[in-house]
């Protein structure tokens, strides 16, 4: 152990080299408590998350007023995902190098989606304007502000990540419920439930684009990241002891050997496994917030079918974020993935079985606890990777992780789209059951390959690692 002293801190070396600042109370850096800045980036998720969760209620609206083909909104929707989740690793890397740091991110995040983005979606119905507007602009703004507030509970509460990751990333679904209710309730008088005028689409689209600009630039002003390798000095981390009774979540889940960098962290086929597992389930997930509104909606299941399953999914989805980061405090963040994975999978299943029979409670049921399921991977693995890899350099290492969501996104939006009406461009007609099944297999596998495949890093993978090398698949457990 090596200690180095400052006025108003220490920093402490493990003996797996792992460095600790500890000794500075959040007040002494923020002037405020650390939990400020996490309500700040919660209230950054929830706007930001509009963009992705309003999109299935708000697309039937688009696709009538702009006349636009199905095939093409879903894929302006995989396009969406594909900059929201290629924009994260960049912001990452800038924010670890001290050129964007996290305050900045997030207004020039929020200005770019809210006025930029969601500007060009309301004004104009050129479809080439629309992949610059919402999915390019759109997905690039809202991107920076998801990086930026997710790994700022990571860097505040390394000993405390399971519920408080949660928490703030439940934003991301739930932010969205007033808005989806809102166009459930419009009605054109041709019996489509939240269908919009050409007039009111483009009046509803301005005022969100308002609220979302607003109410994230100003809780970006309550956001600073802490000091590099800041831990609270209340966990002494040279007497693991005191995590039990200090710091649950650290006994499920042991903190890393030390800080690795993305280099490092790809050098393990943990990594690998961890980006695959996320590109499959986010498929199984966004194949829900992309056509549950629509699947209810074609099996004329009513408002509280189609807008009440809608909402109750992402409201659920929001809520049940921090309850499993709560879990994962007690078995492990692997463990409640695999179940969590697991339960959408059949629910899933069972939401396509009611609609289809026109039971729309029922659907409605289904489509909610798939929803509390739905968004396991998106706080689960960001704290894995920080458990397993460190917390400093999280905002890169997540970021390489989190662009995997590109591929999951082709499938949920137009490869799921594709796979249900066998066109890419033509006047489609839906068989729902293939694309439910095909969701739920891509869910099923991220179970499996979580289970199988992302296991800790062992001593010897992390050694071999920081060598530059591959590690191998087998070797001595880091943790016993």
């Amino acid at each position: 152990m090596s200690v180095t002293s400052e006025a108003s801190y220490r920093e402490i070396t493990n003996e797996t080299g792992r460095v600790f600042r500890i000794g500075e109370d959040p007040k002494q850096i923020l002037g405020y408590g650390r939990w400020v800045p996490i309500i700040a980036g919660w209230v950054v998720m929830m706007l930001a998350g509009l963009l992705e969760y309003t999109w299935g209620a708000l697309s039937g609206s688009l696709q009538a007023a702009n006349h636009w083909n199905t095939a093409w909104t879903f894929w302006l929707f995989s396009f969406f995902v594909i900059f929201e989740s290629f924009i994260q690793p960049l912001t990452g890397l800038l924010r670890n190098r001290g050129i964007l740091p996290v305050r900045q991110a997030v207004i020039i995040g929020g200005i770019v989606c809210g006025i930029l983005g969601y500007g060009l979606l309301a004004v104009s119905s050129n479809l080439a304007l629309n992949y610059l507007g919402y999915a390019v602009l759109g997905g690039i703004g809202s991107g920076m502000c998801y990086s930026s507030a997710i790994n700022i509970v990571l860097k505040w509460y390394p000993e405390k990540k399971g519920w408080r990751t949660g928490f703030l990333n439940g934003g991301w679904a739930y932010g969205a419920v007033p808005f989806i209710l809102v166009i459930g309730g419009f009605n054109t008088g041709g019996g489509a439930v939240g269908t919009m005028t050409a007039g009111q689409v483009r009046t509803f689209i301005v005022w969100q684009g308002i609220i979302m600009t607003v109410g994230i630039v100003i809780a970006a002003f309550f956001m600073k990241d802490p000091p590099k390798n800041w831990w609270p000095k209340e966990v002494d981390p040279l007497a693991p002891a005191t995590f039990m009774a200090r710091a649950r979540d650290l006994v499920a889940n042991p903190p890393s050997l030390r800080h690795y960098s993305a280099g490092e962290m790809w050098r393990t086929p943990q990594a690998k496994w961890l980006g695959l597992q996320f590109a499959c389930y986010v498929g199984c997930s966004l194949f829900g917030v992309a056509f549950y509104f629509p699947f209810a909606s074609a099996m004329h299941l009513g408002y509280w079918g189609a807008a009440g399953g809608a909402a109750g999914f992402a409201l659920c989805d929001g809520i049940g974020r921090p309850i499993y980061g709560w879990i994962s405090s007690y078995i492990g963040r692997r463990k409640t993935m695999v179940y969590a994975y697991s339960v959408n999978v059949v629910f899933q299943l069972l939401a396509y079985v009611f609609g289809a029979s026109h039971q729309a409670v029922l659907f409605g049921i289904c489509a909610i606890i798939s929803g509390a399921v739905s968004g396991a991977n998106f706080p689960m693995t960001a704290a894995i990777v920080s458990d397993y890899y460190g917390e400093t350099n999280n905002p890169l290492n997540y970021g390489t992780v989190y662009a995997w969501k590109a591929l999951g996104g082709s499938f949920a939006g137009g490869l799921a789209a594709f796979i249900m009406t066998g066109t890419l461009y033509g006047t489609p007609h839906f068989h729902w059951l293939s694309g439910f099944v095909f969701g739920a297999c891509l869910g099923a596998l991220a179970a499996l390959i979580v289970y199988f495949g992302c296991k800790r890093p062992t001593v010897a993978q992390m050694e071999r690692a920081v060598a530059g090398k591959s590690a191998p698949e087998t070797a001595k457990p880091a943790i016993a």
